[in-house]
């Protein structure tokens, strides 16, 4: 494997992966029938600020290990239970508004978005303008939602500090350029986090607010396979919590070492 920080390595081999055996007596949450492609982020503890991205499409009843392992950035301050697919857990280091932290879990993967006008890929996608920005104020009404400053009526910079065109508010930066969104806390519930995309990084040594970063090599790659009929998905979870609920959401099987 190349390309990972030499801070965090990861060896695995994939080992025969498991069928979706629909177990009424299992706490199965998700019918991976229907959710054929996953992109699982595997750390090595909860307060890890570093990951590996794996690819999976679901075919023949099993999970199937698609293309290379990359290392991604998380969270400054690790992970938190998040609110996406899965059952609620309020047990445990659990997300709130600013703590710096990425959501664990499993979330729907949202529409893809960028600087360009127009890309050529079938994946949807939202051209951002300077007028976007993603509301991270629990008092608002558009809380956790992407909206534009000309046709919604919000207080600036009271009720965001998420300009989602990066390169114009804050010469240059191209965070934003290329991503796509997590569908993470779809309620807007106030306070439980906010504005969690799936972005470009600075470097291989970047922290996050709360999303998840990679190289623009890798999210274009991802961006390329990912299929919105497959009704795809992205789980992540520290080590400990994914040998915890990978039998319970029939998650595939892993050997994996952090080292």
């Amino acid at each position: 494997m190349k390309n990972y920080l030499h801070l965090l390595t990861v060896s695995f081999c994939v080992l025969m992966l498991s069928a979706c055996t629909m177990n009424p007596r299992q706490n199965v949450i998700v019918q991976w029938k229907k959710n054929q492609q996953m992109i699982l982020v595997l750390s090595s503890n909860w307060n890890s600020n570093q990951g590996v991205l794996l690819q999976f499409e679901y075919k023949h009843s099993r999970w199937i290990h698609i293309g290379q392992s990359f290392n991604v950035s998380l969270g400054k301050n690790g992970a938190a239970w998040g609110i996406g697919l899965h059952p609620y857990v309020s047990q445990g280091i659990v997300k709130t508004e600013g703590d710096m932290r990425s959501p664990t879990g499993i979330f729907k993967i949202g529409s893809s978005f960028g600087y360009a006008k127009n890309v050529d890929r079938s994946y949807p996608y939202q051209a951002l303008t300077k007028d976007d920005y993603c509301i991270d104020n629990s008092l608002s009404p558009y809380y956790n939602q992407i909206v534009n400053h000309q046709k919604v009526l919000f207080s600036l910079p009271q009720d965001s500090t998420e300009p989602m065109r990066r390169d114009i508010h804050y010469n240059g930066d191209q965070l934003y350029k290329l991503g796509f969104v997590l569908n993470y806390n779809p309620n807007n519930i106030p306070n439980a986090g906010s504005c969690i995309f799936v972005h470009l990084r600075k470097d291989r040594y970047a922290t996050t607010a709360g999303c998840t970063s990679m190289d623009e090599v890798h999210m274009r790659a991802l961006l390329s396979w990912l299929n919105s009929e497959r009704n795809p998905v992205f789980v992540l979870l520290p080590l400990e919590a994914y040998k915890q609920k990978h039998k319970e959401w029939d998650l595939p099987n892993i050997k994996w070492e952090f080292k």
